[in-house]
């Protein structure tokens, strides 16, 4: 393999971990077929993809590496079988990784099933992987944790090393019952939910040892469960384990293109390249951070250096979102091959989203609660640090208090939406009072009758403006009253920096907190970038404040058409990763969260915004021309060298405090200076 430069991935703004460990899955090394017709042209490039993600596997430096399997694209019984598995750990080599691998349906044979036109695992091929890569069954430990690697393929089956594989399993168990417990194999356990059909589904474990691996998970409280297969990230909670199903490098599986509404992605759903990565496990005290290191299928070495952001766990952020959407739709995939039966599937992308993005809060209509599986999901985000908060819109606003005590477990934070933005109502006041008592309260206007430019009907707003507020604080004071907080919409014509500014000069004695909606109108996501950047940038001068964006995913079917942070293809769009990385750089747990002094500042019609704190300063460069210069930065840096974050990638470099910096389609970038540059 040719020398490389090393990818270095910045990791400084992530706390402390005891360890780190990758998992990686499904790279497929495809070998050369010249020009030979192929059935979808995204094979030409799986080895490449591969190469790219296990060099970047390489760089981030973990302390072990874990190959859940299907190392190639070839199967037993194929006539180049055996040479490609050579070629595929011989890629792995040349990128200096010596993985513990895991047994996948291409490196031993499939599952035993007798509807299915793939071929079962069979003590020759199992024989084979054993001579190459030795145990498939087998554990290890780091520190106090103990990891466990099962073979999923021959369970099931009537290969005379299955039975030797359970009673090696449950004894080594016993043996480790008072470790953190870490579980691997290459099938999902099940893709919608324990009871699905085996039969017929070429995704999940059939039973009856689907069942029993979920005794023996349950029985000693497996902290994580990861498995592979399906090329999609999935996620789910059994008990009290965190069930990771781990995406592919190399391409996609067409069927879950029925997930989304939306048209498929390329190839009918096989090169779906947003999804396309691998997970950084770091592992702390008192949890275990997971992150999503996205490859896109990129074929070339990565130009620059990349971020590595906070999860919503390690963050103390005042970001949030509003799902429009519920947090996990449902689908039923129609019967496509392999499998013969049609297969009921979570879209888990909006969750991931709003853990890879650091949120801390997300708005929810309320009767989600009233559905047992949205209800579920809304505890799994409580459980990954993220703060559903339940909006309240009904005609009988007497009847919350029961709604909150019914649902205390899980909802502490409530946003009640009046038509009466000046609360003059009794009732309204009287149930205010006796709901603060159980819960944190946010009052939310909802003001009808509001004229758009260029839209022929009038619109409803959510959320006061600012002399809206003036008039409710007014009131307050003449009842006596208190709120906790209120929800501010930023107008879609204002700039989001100057509009909390102006709200960070006022002072309202009878409103705690005053909370900001940012509603993206735009189907120009520069522009909704550049929003997102001023929000997040000024919000942070305003501690305790909240800001919320929306819509999370795209609106192409309604009145009002507008890009979200994801596409109708759950796939971030760039405004995504500016929230992503901005979140991490101005609320990571390792930098001192207080700033002062903002300040703006125009130079060659480029806007730069400043905050500084103790030992940091920062300028946030939003550009209206694609070569900035340091020089313009009214930074007292002397000759310093200063960071540059490409917040559309995540790309990150140094250069000296006087280089040009190229800006990419108008897309914000953050410059920190330092001392310990």
């Amino acid at each position: 393999m040719e020398s490389r430069k090393r990818i270095i991935f910045d990791k400084t703004h992530l706390p402390p971990a005891q360890f780190e460990y990758v998992v990686i899955a499904d790279t497929h090394y495809m070998i050369d077929v010249g020009d030979r017709p192929l059935e979808f042209e995204s094979r030409r490039v799986q080895t490449q993809r591969a190469g790219i993600a296990l060099q970047q596997v390489s760089d981030i430096g973990a302390d072990f590496v874990i190959h859940m399997g299907d190392l190639v694209q070839e199967y037993p019984g194929t006539p180049d079988f055996k040479r490609a598995m050579f070629e595929a750990r011989d890629q792995i080599r040349a990128c200096n990784i010596s993985p513990h691998y895991v047994a996948g349906n291409h490196d031993i044979g499939d599952k035993t099933d007798p509807t299915m036109p793939t071929h079962a695992a069979t003590a020759e091929s199992l024989a084979f992987f054993h001579e190459l890569f030795g145990p498939s069954w087998y554990s290890f430990d780091r520190d106090d944790c103990h990891f466990i690697v099962l073979n999923s393929q021959i369970l099931n089956s009537k290969i005379p090393e299955a039975d030797d594989q359970w009673k090696w399993f449950e004894s080594d168990l016993e043996k480790h019952k008072n470790q953190r417990l870490f579980l691997f194999f290459h099938l999902p356990l099940y893709l919608g939910d324990k009871n699905e059909p085996g039969l017929g589904h070429y995704d999940n474990i059939s039973p009856p040892d689907r069942d029993r691996l979920l005794a023996l998970i349950e029985k000693y409280g497996i902290e994580r469960l990861f498995a592979a297969h399906v090329h999609y990230p999935f996620y789910d909670k059994i008990g009290k384990t965190r069930y990771f199903i781990t995406p592919s490098t190399s391409f996609t599986r067409p069927g879950f293109g029925h997930l989304y509404a939306s048209a498929p992605p390329p190839e009918q759903g096989r090169d779906d390249t947003g999804k396309l990565g691998f997970y950084l496990l770091r592992i702390r005290a008192e949890h275990t951070d997971i992150h999503f290191i996205r490859t896109k299928g990129e074929t070339k070495r990565p130009a620059r250096d990349r971020l590595v952001t906070c999860t919503s766990a390690t963050l103390s952020s005042p970001v949030g979102l509003t799902l429009r959407h519920p947090i996990t739709p449902i689908a039923e995939l129609p019967i496509a091959y392999p499998s013969v039966i049609r297969q009921k599937v979570r879209n888990d992308q909006h969750l991931f989203a709003c853990i890879e993005l650091g949120a801390k809060f997300v708005r929810f209509p309320w009767r989600d609660l009233r559905d047992p599986f949205q209800r579920t999901r809304l505890e799994m985000l409580c459980a990954e640090g993220i703060t559903p908060i339940a909006t309240f819109l009904e005609p009988r606003i007497a009847s919350l208090p029961e709604h909150i005590k019914a649902n205390l477990n899980i909802i502490q934070n409530w946003e009640i939406q009046i038509s009466d933005p000046s609360l003059s109502s009794d009732e309204v006041c009287e149930t205010l009072n006796r709901c603060a008592e159980l819960a944190e309260l946010s009052i939310c206007p909802i003001i009808p009758n509001e004229r758009v430019h260029g839209k022929q009907h009038l619109r409803t707003r959510m959320g006061y403006q600012l002399d809206e507020l003036e008039n409710l604080n007014a009131t307050l004071q003449n009842a006596d009253m208190h709120l906790q907080r209120v929800l501010s919409r930023v107008p879609p014509n204002q700039s989001p920096w100057t509009y909390i500014q102006s709200l960070s000069e006022r002072k309202y004695s009878n409103i705690g907190h005053i909370d900001i909606s940012l509603e993206l109108d735009a189907q120009n996501d520069s522009t909704n970038a550049r929003r997102i950047a001023e929000a997040t940038f000024a919000i942070v001068q305003l501690p305790g404040t909240r800001l919320f964006i929306d819509p999370l995913t795209d609106f192409d079917r309604t009145m009002d058409v507008t890009h979200g942070l994801l596409d109708t293809l759950c796939n971030p769009r760039p405004p995504f990763h500016t929230l992503r990385c901005l979140n991490t750089l101005l609320n990571s747990p390792v930098h001192d969260s207080t700033f002062t002094d903002p300040a703006e500042q125009i130079c060659e019609n480029n806007r730069v915004l400043y905050l500084n704190n103790t030992n940091r300063q920062l300028a946030l460069v939003l550009p209206a021309r694609n070569i900035f210069d340091l020089n313009a930065l009214e930074f007292s840096l002397d000759t310093s060298p200063v960071r540059i974050y490409h917040l559309r990638t995540g790309e990150v470099e140094t250069v000296s405090h006087d280089a040009q910096i190229e800006i990419q389609d108008g897309l914000p970038i953050l410059v920190i200076g330092q001392p310990d540059l």
